[in-house]
């Protein structure tokens, strides 16, 4: 059987035609036909705390797709003027996904929201927006520059599944506003930007893999970057 990937839907609320506001759970498209690319049966996963454990009985790998802001409220920080959307109940059931991952050794990938909440869950904490960094130096947010396209470079570190996979540099997309600021414990940065940023982190036991860019959104022009997904594949293989 092919191996099941729970995809953390995203619940939000939205507007359609008229005055009506519908209820929703999604996940971009892209990520589902990524998962179903490389051999994975993608199963998106509702925001539903109480049975947190009982979904994970489901699924044999993990993804946590890109998305709102990760409340600062985490890290013990108040709100910064140019913090953007958060969406605490999304929060609240992936930091329970990510716990009940761990103790099951379930491997878990994290993309864009999902490298920052993993580093959160980790005890680090987060630049709530780039103009705190100072020495930010490189365009993060690539619109209107479409996101097929990649637009800046990552030096890639030695000995990981990037390096095995990629060498020492890449060229990404980029849609992010906040960044990782102190790494999280039992975290390692495996890639960073040329202005210093982390862009791609993995765990001491190498059930986690965790990247900034979004190749969900990049595959199809260039299919290297489906070997993101694949990480997890290869590790439910083992």
């Amino acid at each position: 059987m092919k191996p099941i990937i729970g995809i953390v839907g995203n619940p939000n609320r939205n507007p359609i035609t008229g005055m009506h506001i519908n209820e929703i759970t999604y996940t971009p498209q892209g990520y589902i036909d990524a998962i179903i690319e490389v051999g994975g049966l993608p199963l998106i996963i509702p925001t539903d705390l109480a049975n947190a454990s009982s979904y994970l009985d489901l699924v044999d790998g993990l993804l946590l797709a890109g998305g709102q802001d990760v409340s600062p409220i985490l890290y013990g920080q108040e709100p910064h003027p140019k913090l953007e959307e958060l969406n605490p109940p999304r929060d609240e059931m992936e930091l329970a996904l990510i716990k009940e991952a761990i103790s099951r050794k379930i491997p878990i990938l994290g993309i864009c929201r999902g490298l920052q909440i993993l580093n959160v869950f980790f005890g680090g904490t987060l630049y709530q927006d780039l103009s705190d960094y100072s020495n930010w130096q490189v365009k993060h947010l690539q619109d209107p520059t479409l996101p097929e396209y990649a637009t800046h470079s990552v030096s890639i570190k030695t000995n990981n599944y990037l390096s095995d996979t990629y060498g020492s540099t890449l060229r990404v997309n980029t849609y992010h506003h906040q960044a990782i600021n102190r790494l999280g414990d039992s975290l390692t940065a495996i890639a960073t930007s040329s202005d210093g940023l982390i862009e791609g982190i993995s765990s001491n036991d190498g059930l986690i893999l965790g990247v900034q860019w979004h190749p969900e959104m990049s595959y199809i022009k260039e299919p290297s970057d489906l070997a993101i997904f694949k990480w997890l594949i290869n590790k439910i293989a083992k």
